[in-house]
C-alpha cells in the first residue's frame, strides 16, 4: 500500500485500537495535516484536516488515492 507521495506521507498509529488511525504529514516540514479514521456512518475512511491547512489539486489527488486504498482493503476484508 502506498503511503509516501510527493509532498505528503501517511503514518499508521499502532497505539490507537479503534478502527485504525492514520496521520497525514507534510514531508518537507513534518507538520501534521490531518487524521484518517473509519467513519462508521458512511462505512468508509475519511480525513479530518487540521485548521489552517491548504492543499492544491495534486495533494488532494494523493489524499483521495490513499483513502481509496484503505476503503478497497476494508471492502476486500469484508467480502472474505
Amino acid at each position: 500500500m502506498k503511503t509516501e507521495y510527493k509532498y505528503i506521507r501517511f503514518d499508521y498509529d499502532e497505539s490507537i485500537e479503534d478502527d485504525c488511525k492514520w496521520w497525514c504529514y507534510n514531508k518537507k516540514s513534518g507538520g501534521l495535516l490531518g487524521g484518517v479514521t473509519y467513519y462508521r456512518s458512511w462505512k468508509q475512511y475519511v480525513i479530518e484536516f487540521e485548521i489552517g491547512c491548504v492543499f492544491n489539486n495534486s495533494c488532494l489527488t494523493d489524499i483521495s488515492h490513499f483513502l481509496d486504498q484503505l476503503n478497497s482493503r476494508r471492502a476486500e476484508k469484508n467480502r472474505k
